[in-house]
């Protein structure tokens, strides 16, 4: 897949799935890349193939991240729709793609919506996440947790779920923040950083007594 793509470097979304015929899915995401990505859901989901598609879409974001220029040439308006739509569908039918795939990012050049695909690759996999029951969450923290810091933290967030819920959790440490942390989960945010602390307080002794 990255080896074609490396070469090429030098329809409406509703085509996907009528209304009539449309399946939503657990969660909604908005934007231009959850229309794209809720047609594609449902257009699987009838299919039986929503795994498979999910799978495929992530070995494309692998292609795009990895291939020098890739990204570059799907939004290079001097290279014709036409040359894209061809360059990406010879790669897709080489890699054994889901046609549901190179009917959407087709759709999507044709719309001059190229610059949105990594955007609709996570809308959809945000959509299987919560069709597995998995709540993602992403802790940022000035300094690494321990593993005793991670299991207590774990336990804490897991009172939150759902039985049927599992917590997908992501970690990163950002030393701007001082202290403390940064919580998200699911569509909520919590920030419990020193930073922040620091900021509301410079905040509350600027205004007058």
């Amino acid at each position: 897949m990255a080896a074609r793509l490396a070469a090429a470097v030098r329809c409406n979304v509703r085509s996907l799935s009528t209304a009539s015929e449309f399946i939503r899915g657990p969660v909604q995401v908005f934007g231009i890349e959850g229309r794209y990505a809720h047609a594609l859901y449902s257009a699987a989901t009838k299919q039986g193939s929503a795994d498979v598609v999910e799978s495929q879409l992530n070995s494309l974001q692998g292609a795009i991240d990895s291939v020098s220029g890739l990204k570059e040439y799907l939004s290079l308006p001097v290279c014709s729709k036409e040359e894209k739509k061809a360059t990406l569908g010879g790669a897709f039918d080489e890699a054994g793609f889901n046609p549901l795939i190179n009917n959407m990012i087709s759709t999507m050049i044709e719309n001059k919506r190229s610059n949105h695909i990594s955007g609709v690759v996570g809308a959809f996999n945000t959509i299987m996440a919560a069709q597995r029951g998995e709540v993602p969450c992403k802790v940022t923290s000035a300094q690494p947790l321990s593993d005793d810091h991670l299991e207590s933290l774990r336990g804490a967030l897991g009172k939150f779920l759902k039985e049927n819920e599992k917590l997908l959790l992501d970690t990163a440490t950002d030393e701007s923040l001082i202290g403390g942390m940064v919580v998200e989960i699911g569509d909520k945010r919590v920030d419990m950083s020193t930073a922040t602390k620091i900021k509301k307080l410079k905040s509350a002794l600027s205004l007058p007594l």
